[in-house]
């Protein structure tokens, strides 16, 4: 079983450096250009810092970014006066990224324990942040001063559709679409086509980049977007490939975003939901930068979005705008965190969430109307339970489950003991408000 590889120097030295610069270390810094985990040595002990020996459970200082949070209201409803004709269900999951003990072989029962909440939608969705492609390994391939390339197989692909049950949408657009250049980026999409899935994010052409995915179930248009934020430093000319939007830069530039906004609506689509992978790993909080660019892309039109990147959960928001005279909540997701993903050392990373939520159809004041309602979050725990003959039980299981009876699962003594801290100080103390209701 191949085994997640773990920066020993970087352990070392780490510490030391934390206590050198304390606050870069401790909190999260505002946004001062690209950010590069491959740059200087203080950079890259930061990331070591914040994935092997400390996550950051705080946000920007005198940000009020804790508490904007703590306060939200997340009860979607549809407004006073609204009477509706029709209705669909989406659910949507963070990264998966299959690679290192995650295989076929571990994975006979990755979705069982979760399957009767996310797969029971209409339309399920995750980011796939891999290339699916038979001409290099699968796994974690690593490049000396580089960040590590993704690739997975195709049956690991075949767990993700669990014979069409499971997902049928996934964003490609993330930090690894082109790790494995134009050829991995296309046999990815390639295999996607066979197998029918519905994405957005890369593109073969020019021409489908500008085009907008517009998925249509029991009379509702629903457009699919996604974007990324980088491309770990991989050059490429033909920048039609990826939908690269600059989230994390100072001055982000969305008019690719536009662009795609005034497509779906040209198409008629009744609702728009974009993926953004964005961000900083391992922080339980978006820096503000991050909120502020949701807010625009709300403003501009887009209903949900969904966000991945950190490899840690956080918190949600009931934003409100206005769409004409009548007001609009829109749902906006900073991370949905790990999904079929393995960071061992990493306590945060364990706790993830998938959500599912209403999308109505129908009128209001004599005028067509549609809205998000019925958010419903499960939280998850992700097993990676490694037993004592080399092999591996990776599954997803209910948190609530994990949390009641722990002598259940293939947990370590170390992440029982952890269970009680991931309830209080990160389910209920971070990512969900202070008046949340099932």
């Amino acid at each position: 079983m191949k085994k997640y590889k773990v920066n020993k120097l970087g352990l070392f030295l780490a510490p030391i450096y934390s206590l050198i610069y304390w606050n870069e270390f401790h909190y999260p810094q505002p946004i001062k250009g690209r950010y590069d985990v491959t740059g200087s040595l203080k950079e890259k002990l930061k990331w070591v810092y914040k994935i092997w020996i400390k996550q950051l459970e705080v946000a920007e200082k005198n940000s009020g970014i804790e508490e904007y949070f703590a306060a939200q209201n997340l009860q979607f409803a549809p407004p006073e006066g609204f009477e509706n004709n029709t209705s669909l269900s989406i659910s949507a999951g963070g990264d998966l990224m299959a690679v290192d003990i995650i295989t076929e072989e571990n994975t006979p029962h990755l979705f069982d324990d979760i399957k009767d909440f996310y797969f029971n939608a209409d339309i399920t969705c995750a980011n796939l942040e891999s290339t699916i492609y038979d001409e290099v390994p699968y796994g974690r391939n690593s490049i000396p001063n580089m960040p590590a390339k993704m690739n997975t197989s195709e049956g690991m692909l075949e767990r993700f559709l669990d014979n069409g049950n499971g997902i049928n949408y996934f964003s490609t657009a993330n930090n690894h679409s082109y790790d494995n250049g134009e050829e991995g980026l296309l046999a990815t999409l390639d295999v996607l086509d066979k197998k029918d899935c519905w994405y957005s994010g890369t593109n073969r052409t020019a021409e489908e980049q500008e085009d907008v995915l517009v998925v249509e179930k029991n009379g509702v248009k629903i457009a699919f977007l996604a974007y990324t934020f980088d491309m770990n430093g991989n050059k490429y000319e033909k920048k039609y490939l990826i939908n690269e939007v600059r989230f994390n830069d100072e001055t982000v530039d969305i008019s690719l975003i536009k662009r795609h906004i005034k497509k779906a609506r040209e198409m008629d689509a009744d609702i728009i939901v974009a993926s953004c992978h964005w961000g900083w790993e391992f922080e339980m909080y978006p820096h503000k930068n991050i909120i502020d660019v949701a807010h625009l892309l709300a403003e501009e039109g887009i209903d949900v979005i969904l966000g991945a990147h950190p490899h840690v959960s956080q918190p949600m928001e009931r934003y409100i705008t206005k769409q004409g005279n009548i007001e609009k909540q829109c749902l906006i997701i900073y991370s949905l965190g790990d999904f079929v993903s393995y960071h061992p050392l990493t306590h945060n990373s364990k706790l993830t969430y998938v959500v599912r939520f209403q999308v109505e159809k129908g009128t209001l004041h004599g005028k067509n109307h549609t809205c998000v309602s019925q958010l419903e979050v499960l939280p998850v725990y992700i097993q990676a339970g490694e037993k004592d003959d080399d092999t591996c039980d990776f599954r997803l299981l209910k948190f609530e489950n994990v949390l009641a009876r722990p002598e259940d699962y293939i947990l370590t003594d170390i992440e029982r003991k952890d269970l009680n801290r991931l309830d209080k100080k990160l389910l209920k103390g971070i990512l969900l408000p202070r008046n949340w209701k099932k």
